[in-house]
């Protein structure tokens, strides 16, 4: 009989460490994604983070990443063309400047 009520508390004891390690390891995974889908340090949540990140990838005027990237492109093809002439110049060949191929980034329209 001792042995039976030693068994039985055994049992119960590891009933409730297992049930208690099961709530506990749900409350963490739970409370990490409350993390990963809530705020940040200040305040913002994710789409208010996707959002600026997005304004980043089209052209609005000299800001963004996309007009800036522009920029370098129009200074790059200016630059090979006064290579080009500058190099018909001192050579004496005859050949033509490179043309500014016109490239424009342009958001796709979302169907709502």
């Amino acid at each position: 009989m001792t042995t039976e009520i030693i068994f039985t508390v055994a049992a119960v004891i590891t009933a409730l460490g297992v049930i208690f390690g099961g709530v506990y390891s749900t409350y963490k995974i739970v409370s990490r994604i409350g993390q990963a889908l809530g705020t940040d340090e200040k305040g913002r949540t994710i789409a208010e983070r996707l959002d600026r990140v997005e304004h980043q990838l089209w052209e609005n005027g000299g800001s963004s990443l996309a007009d800036r990237v522009n920029n370098i492109e129009a200074h790059v093809l200016k630059t090979s063309a006064e290579l080009e002439i500058i190099k018909s110049f001192v050579l004496g060949q005859n050949t033509a400047p490179a043309e500014k191929p016109k490239t424009t980034r342009t958001r796709k329209k979302i169907a709502s």
